[in-house]
């Protein structure tokens, strides 16, 4: 069996190289001896930053949304009171029946069946 070798070209495709018997591949070791000890901490530092930035951003954002969720809260509140005063709902909130017996309906008497 022989084995081909091929290249990506500068146009993007595949080209074999003739000629080529075997192949050998030679790491060179780079010259700081704990690249990733350095990787690591530029890491660090970039997390710590944007986690700095994240939380400006959420600070920011609480302090102008916080006066209008207040106002939305009191609001709430009123219209809440507002329900319970017209005696649309009880005190748990659950609706309550209309203040006339069932045979005054507001449609007329129910129809007789035949």
């Amino acid at each position: 069996m022989t084995g081909r070798l091929y290249v990506l070209g500068d146009d993007g495709a595949w080209q074999e190289v003739p000629g080529i018997a075997s192949v050998e591949f030679d790491e060179e070791q780079p010259d700081d001896a704990e690249p990733w000890a350095t990787f690591a901490e530029h890491q660090q530092l970039d997390v710590a930053h944007i986690v700095e930035q994240h939380t400006a951003a959420i600070r920011a954002y609480m302090a102008v949304m916080r006066p209008k969720l207040e106002e939305a809260s009191r609001l709430l509140v009123a219209a809440a009171r507002a329900i319970r005063e017209a005696r649309i709902v009880d005190q748990d909130g659950r609706p309550l029946g209309p203040d006339r017996p069932a045979w005054q309906s507001p449609y007329g008497p129910p129809r007789r069946r035949r």
